[in-house]
């Protein structure tokens, strides 16, 4: 009877290593599995003006949750706003979720192993790359529109659409850019989308759920009239929804 347990016990034990390891998922060295991201999350900051320190916090505080909240394979890429009609842009960094530290199962896992994971090699790196962009800085444009569309061709675009995609953008939002600028002229979705250009601005955002944070600038002016109302917001709306993407969210920072 004993022996029979014992043998049972051994091929219990043999059955959950095949089934760990044929199970796992393989990572690679940004943490994502090779297989592919379950979702992908672009993080977009404005450098064009500084940030003020309370802005600062209110992004951290709202990475942080984003963070928090990670489902497993989340690919993040985060980017700053310097994309033109031509070129390629790059993300900063690019970093996948892994499993959380608090749903690590304890019999086939090590919680500390996957704790240390996700401190060092995921949540310090995303936190070192905020960190260094909301540092002040001033850039002489704001190629909101350009960025966006470069953006979500390195991103979106060979991506399955079956698997979640969202946008976070941390600006002002006010455009400028040779190609088209909100100081020169009031927001007007409807004359720039009849424009020539607009084919060569217009973002690649099908099926992505966005959200603003909208960072407030006082300065902001064209002819003496804040440039921030809410015409500009629904200037933005109109660009979201015609390049087939849907606004979630504007969050006044």
């Amino acid at each position: 009877m004993l022996m029979m347990l014992g043998l049972a016990l051994i091929l219990g034990l043999g059955a959950l290593s095949w089934w760990v390891k044929s199970t796992k998922v393989v990572l690679g060295a940004d943490n994502c599995p090779v297989t592919g991201p379950t979702a992908v999350h672009v993080i977009m900051i404005d450098q064009s003006d500084p940030i003020t320190g309370q802005q600062s916090q209110q992004i951290r505080e709202y990475l942080g949750s984003i963070k928090k909240h990670a489902a497993f394979g989340t690919r993040f890429d985060i980017y700053t706003f310097e994309g033109n009609t031509t070129d390629k842009l790059e993300p900063v960094l690019t970093i996948c979720a892994p499993g959380k530290p608090e749903e690590a199962n304890e019999l086939i896992e090590n919680p500390e192993r996957i704790k240390r994971i996700y401190d060092q090699k995921f949540s310090a790196q995303i936190d070192a790359s905020v960190e260094k962009l909301v540092h002040a800085s001033t850039l002489p444009n704001s190629p909101i529109i350009e960025s966006i569309r470069a953006a979500s061709i390195t991103s979106f675009g060979g991506e399955d659409e079956q698997i979640p995609l969202r946008l976070t953008l941390i600006s002002d939002m006010i455009q400028h850019s040779a190609a088209y600028s909100q100081f020169r002229t009031d927001p007007n979705f409807e004359a720039l989308s009849k424009t020539p250009v607009w084919a060569r601005l217009r973002p690649l955002l099908k099926g992505v759920e966005t959200d603003i944070l909208y960072l407030l600038r006082d300065g902001a002016k064209r002819n003496g009239r804040p440039i921030q109302n809410r015409g500009h917001q629904v200037f933005w709306e109109q660009i979201i929804s015609s390049s087939g993407g849907q606004l979630s969210s504007v969050k006044p920072l």
